[in-house]
């Protein structure tokens, strides 16, 4: 229901529908280490090169990358899926999938960022409170 409000509130709603192929796809692997350099997780995101045509047959391509969590990670080279471009530039594309994947990597982003800025706060509030 959020995604829907958005999409209108946006305007995506009113965008195109049209056929992307994904034109190439690439698993990329990072490494997460701890302290000591060992590697503890393997981190794996896709980066697709996807193509469509609007309105008048002129191709467009974008590149995107998702997390293996995100549904747009399970396409491979040559499958298709609807995307909404804008009429008015059609270089520009939308799909709800990505949204909600970029949305989640923002929201997580946020939250360390915001735990990180207590701990300092905190450790210099403790500071202070010492030093008192």
């Amino acid at each position: 229901m959020l995604i829907e409000m958005w999409e209108r509130w946006r305007g995506y709603d009113k965008w195109v529908r049209t056929e992307a192929k994904i034109e190439s796809s690439e698993i990329h692997e990072t490494d997460i280490k701890n302290q000591y350099g060992q590697t503890m997780v393997k981190d794996y995101d896709a980066g697709d090169l996807i193509t469509w045509l609007d309105a008048r047959g002129e191709k467009h391509q974008s590149k995107f990358s998702v997390g293996e969590e995100s549904p747009l990670y399970q396409l491979v080279d040559g499958q298709t899926f609807t995307i909404r471009y804008d009429p008015e530039h059609p270089e520009r594309f939308y799909h709800p999938d990505l949204l909600r994947y970029r949305a989640k990597v923002a929201a997580w982003a946020t939250l360390v960022l915001l735990g990180i800025v207590a701990f300092v706060a905190w450790f210099i509030w403790m500071s202070i409170r010492r030093s008192n």
